[in-house]
């Protein structure tokens, strides 16, 4: 993106959008462009339109997973060539969730399935927030006590049985074969502030990078360890240790979006040390950047700064400096994510258990803002700055 356009564009959405909206999830003016799934999810929440047009959102929201799942082995997984369908399929598992509607039981679960860790995580998130579901209870239990799922999966139940007020404790608790996400692994949600590509397309929604750190087990229940940097506002502020999706994706505000790390893969060596970095600092106090200035600290970051310190400090770099400083400034999550490298997925596992004022980004602030600066300046015929989404990731073995 023309780093010009880019600086004008962030500053427009900070004036437009502060801190304070963001963590409250305020919903960006009716009038701005809006992806896809949005679109649909609105559609069926409209108790003023047809029965017919509801079922119908619904069924296309459905349809997305459904494709996804059907392409092959060789189109899935956390990172495949197809991209934006995954991307796609994700925030339809989000908006069925917001839905709400009991009867998306028996679809959700059968996804589960046939789904990775990524696509798991979200689904039961998205069980966890149907309305008046007595089966997600038990659903969401054998999931937890089940050994044989990956403990970043397991949480995500644990996490859901408390929302939805079911007992949640596992006496002898087992712990599981796999994490699911390596120590340091650079983890991502969505977000307004600080997701410029987004703001332009709306099906690239990354806005928000963490750090993974490990999990460990409280109470007879197993618990995430995530650093990451938000603003100072929000509860807990600033540079943080959290225990939970429910925090790192803003109160499930947004879907998850997966693990990377960089193309340099780090060593057992580094990921520890950053680790213990990402811990020690978020003991410290530090707050965030709300101007963006400071990305990378010392005492004030941002989320995706504060990323590329704790790697840095190591001698990884995820992004090019060219990204942070200039007509680069300033980097973004998005930037981030297509610039780090995924892993090649490990297969779904077979693995079936029983049965049965959040808000969605908009990802078009850009255009308005561009709109706005137009009329602003009487420039006439100022146009955003157009984006890709024709993205081929490379897989790392």
């Amino acid at each position: 993106m023309n780093g010009t356009f880019k600086n004008l564009a962030l500053i427009l959405a900070l004036f437009c959008f502060t801190a304070q909206a963001y963590a409250n999830g305020t919903i960006p003016a009716d009038g701005q462009a809006k992806s896809e799934t949005t679109i649909l999810m609105e559609q069926a929440l409209d108790q003023g339109g047809s029965a017919a047009t509801r079922e119908a959102a619904v069924e296309e929201l459905l349809a997305n997973i459904e494709n996804y799942q059907a392409a092959g082995t060789a189109n899935k997984g956390p990172y495949e060539d197809n991209l934006k369908a995954r991307l796609k399929a994700i925030d339809s598992i989000w908006s069925l969730g917001q839905i709400g509607d009991p009867r998306l039981m028996a679809k959700l679960t059968k996804f589960y399935s046939q789904s990775d860790d990524v696509l798991k995580i979200n689904l039961i998130i998205s069980i966890g927030k149907l309305k008046n579901n007595t089966k997600a209870g038990p659903y969401l239990f054998d999931i937890a006590a089940d050994a044989r799922e990956t403990e970043v999966v397991r949480a995500a139940a644990f996490e859901l049985l408390e929302q939805i007020g079911h007992p949640s404790t596992v006496v002898n608790l087992q712990r599981s074969a796999k994490i699911g996400i390596e120590k340091a692994d650079l983890i991502y949600t969505g977000g307004i502030t600080g997701t410029i590509s987004g703001w332009v397309s709306p099906d690239l929604p990354i806005g928000h990078a963490g750090l993974f750190v490990g999990t460990e087990v409280k109470d007879g229940k197993i618990k995430l360890v995530i650093a990451d940097c938000v603003p100072d506002n929000f509860k807990p502020g600033g540079v943080r240790n959290i225990d939970s999706w429910y925090n790192f994706t803003h109160h499930y505000m947004y879907p998850y979006y997966g693990n990377r790390t960089t193309a340099v893969r780090p060593t057992a060596a580094q990921r520890e040390r950053i680790a213990r970095l990402g811990i020690a600092m978020g003991k410290q106090g530090l707050h965030y950047s709300d101007t963006h200035f400071s990305q990378k600290g010392p005492k004030d970051f941002d989320c995706v700064g504060y990323t590329e310190f704790l790697y840095e400090a190591v001698g990884l770099n995820p992004t090019e400096n060219s990204y942070e400083t200039g007509t680069g400034w300033p980097l973004t999550p998005w930037e981030q994510f297509i610039a780090v490298k995924p892993y090649a997925a490990a297969a779904p596992s077979a693995i079936i258990v029983p049965s049965q004022n959040i808000v969605m980004p908009s990802q078009a602030i850009i255009t308005n803002s561009f709109n706005a600066l137009g009329g602003a300046f009487g420039t006439m015929g100022l146009r955003a700055p157009e984006v890709s989404t024709n993205i081929q990731p490379e897989i790392i073995e």
